[in-house]
């Protein structure tokens, strides 16, 4: 005679056998709805799969172009920064030390108060 314990097993083995016959029988479906999904999206979209990739490269060529020339304005704003510095470096070369020197000590109290925390 079947324990209780294998007939629970059994019940539990058909359960899992159904739900796992249930879950080929989705499969199918799914990959019949792919195949009918991929059929019309070929129909549909071949007439305008050339013109979108020509849409998509010109856009990206203009990103690209606007990126470029992005970067080179801030190439040009950073150069014409270090060139100002530069220039008050040279006129002021005293205020320019003590400049550096105070935020240089600013810095390390505020690094060194960091480390005793």
């Amino acid at each position: 005679m079947a324990t209780q314990k294998e007939n629970v097993q059994d019940l539990e083995n058909k359960r899992l056998q159904k739900e796992v016959a249930a879950l080929k029988e989705d499969m199918a479906r799914l990959r019949e709805d792919i195949a009918a999904l991929t059929r019309a999206l070929g129909e549909t979209a071949g007439d305008y799969r050339d013109a979108a990739r020509e849409e998509v490269l010109h856009r990206a060529r203009q990103a690209r172009e606007q990126a470029e020339a992005q970067i080179e304005q801030a190439r040009a704003a950073g150069e014409q920064v270090v060139e100002e510095v530069e220039q008050k470096i040279v006129e002021k070369p005293f205020m320019s030390l003590l400049t550096a020197a105070g935020i240089g000590f600013v810095l390390a109290r505020l690094l060194d108060g960091r480390s005793r925390r």
